[in-house]
């Protein structure tokens, strides 16, 4: 099981994110991640770690907005087990 600090820096593939939200409940994770693209923010679920240091996930949701990012991040942190 991962843990990340908000601030971290990760990255997929070649992608840089930073970490703005980090919370883990029993086995699964949720994650709110920037990066610097037209859509720069990314709801990113089960966060895991490769071997080679990038990281990957289950399935992302991508906004244009904070605000809405935010609040759908905390929505899907209520539902983890």
């Amino acid at each position: 099981m991962i843990y990340l600090d908000e601030g971290d820096t990760i990255y997929n593939g070649e992608i840089e994110y930073k970490v703005l939200k980090f919370r883990k409940r029993c086995f699964e994770n949720i994650a709110l991640l920037e990066r610097n693209t037209c859509c720069p923010y990314v709801i990113a679920r089960d966060v895991t770690q490769n071997a080679d240091g990038t990281y990957t996930w289950a399935w992302g949701h991508y906004f244009m907005s904070l605000k809405n990012a935010q609040a759908d991040f905390e929505e899907r942190f209520k539902k983890l087990l």
